[in-house]
């Protein structure tokens, strides 16, 4: 859902045909609780309400706006720095073997306006990674039941009296 309390700056910025404002994203990648990479697809440093994003090339496609979107959505950051790449692969070992969750929050904020966002924060399970020389990727899920696959059985007291109190 877009945000409906956008400042009058960027107001400004999304009607005017053209404008000097630069739309940015802003991504973290956590694991239980702890955020382990914090980057904005910028050439600077961007400080967000007290947190510092690191200058990284990636891509991020967030979800539809309609409300029968797609709700898988996919990352992609460059494979370019051997720490993004060892972090990452950190918290894939750990979140095997301790079966927790990895997850990002991404946001879109204006780089005039770092604090104020335009979209976002949104919140996602990351699954599906991939790395290789290029890229490492991954799937961001805003369900994890989203992506699982069900039974076409009804379940109903008659059929399945157990399951009901």
């Amino acid at each position: 859902m877009p945000n409906t309390q956008l400042t009058t700056n960027a107001k400004k910025a999304m009607t005017a045909p053209e404008t000097d404002e630069v739309l940015l994203n802003l991504l973290t990648v956590s694991y239980d609780g702890t955020a382990i990479l914090r980057v904005v697809d910028n050439t600077q440093e961007i400080t967000s309400n007290g947190q510092t994003y690191t200058p990284c090339g990636f891509t991020v496609q967030l979800p539809d706006q309609s409300g029968d979107g797609n709700k898988s959505c996919r990352l992609m950051i460059d494979n370019t720095d051997i720490a993004i790449y060892r972090a990452i692969k950190s918290a894939v070992i750990q979140s095997r073997n301790e079966n927790k969750e990895i997850s990002c929050t991404v946001a879109v904020i204006m780089a005039s306006e770092p604090d104020n966002y335009i979209e976002g924060p949104l919140n996602f399970i990351l699954r599906n990674i991939n790395a290789d020389v290029n890229a490492i990727s991954g799937e961001l899920f805003d369900s994890y039941m989203h992506d699982r696959k069900f039974t076409a059985l009804t379940y109903n007291p008659n059929d399945f009296p157990g399951l009901f109190f």
